[in-house]
């Protein structure tokens, strides 16, 4: 992998194409790098960090990157083809349609919720951290599981045509 020779990347790529092994690895990397950046944002406006924040961004880092993991596994690992392709255009549309579900069935359910903890607690000391964070956890690994699914079923189907 070409970490920071961007001429040595290019030169590659012009005179010859990147495996499916070595392309996983970049978008491994990529994904790895921008989630962490993203990450590290969450603590420039909190002033006390707790353990549901380190919650939180724990799983905002490992859930893609198993998520990840298991999709590039789902697909045939390293004798698996086309898996950014399937990748990105099954993880774009799998996540439109999950934040479609998400906004039709969750966002009422999150609503009455928050109404109910509003009128029996302390809303700011008693629900803002874990639970919420526990649901978007569980939440955001079941997107991933989604995507799994179905590059799961593309790879399978693909075999049995082969196979035919």
């Amino acid at each position: 992998m070409y970490f920071w020779k961007i001429d040595a990347l290019k030169r590659h790529l012009a005179h010859g194409s990147l495996s499916e092994k070595q392309m996983y690895g970049y978008m491994m990397a990529y994904l790895v790098f921008s989630a962490t950046a993203v990450e590290m944002m969450r603590y420039l406006p909190e002033k006390e960090p707790n353990a549901w924040t380190y919650y939180g961004s724990m799983m905002n880092l490992l859930i893609p990157v198993v998520g990840t993991m298991m999709a590039f596994r789902a697909n045939g690992g390293e004798s698996g083809v086309q898996f950014l392709q399937r990748y990105m255009s099954i993880s774009l549309v799998v996540t439109i349609r999950y934040m479609a579900m998400i906004l039709m069935i969750g966002l009422p359910l999150a609503v009455l919720l928050i109404a109910i903890a509003i009128l029996m607690t302390d809303f700011k000391n008693n629900f803002a951290g874990s639970p919420l964070e526990i649901v978007s956890s569980c939440a955001y690994a079941l997107l991933y599981f989604f995507i799994v699914k179905h590059i799961r079923e593309v790879a399978t189907a693909q075999q049995g045509a082969a196979g035919a």
